[in-house]
């Protein structure tokens, strides 16, 4: 199993907005093949986010962002800016 790390900075001011989007983007990802779970954490005052997903395989952790569709791109027009995502192998 891989874990998918995404962090991201959207404007504080608009921090209510994007926290009402979290929804569309969570069932977008839990949509694509192999998705495991989804985890966001949202910081209010810095307008800071992360994402947390984990995928059955490296291949579906490594999706490119625009398969997420329309709530993505909502997302992004509400001010938010993802960095590049980290994935790393689950080891126990």
């Amino acid at each position: 199993m891989y874990v998918r790390i995404t962090r991201g900075q959207g404007d504080p001011a608009r921090i209510e907005e994007t926290i009402r989007l979290v929804p569309d983007v969570s069932a977008a990802l839990r949509e694509l093949p192999g998705c495991q779970s989804v985890q966001v954490g949202v910081d209010r005052a810095t307008g800071k986010s992360v994402a947390v997903s984990t995928f059955d395989t490296l291949e579906h952790a490594q999706f490119a962002r625009e398969r997420l569709g329309e709530p993505i791109t909502r997302l992004v027009a509400a001010g938010w800016q993802g960095e590049a995502p980290e994935i790393y192998e689950i080891v126990e």
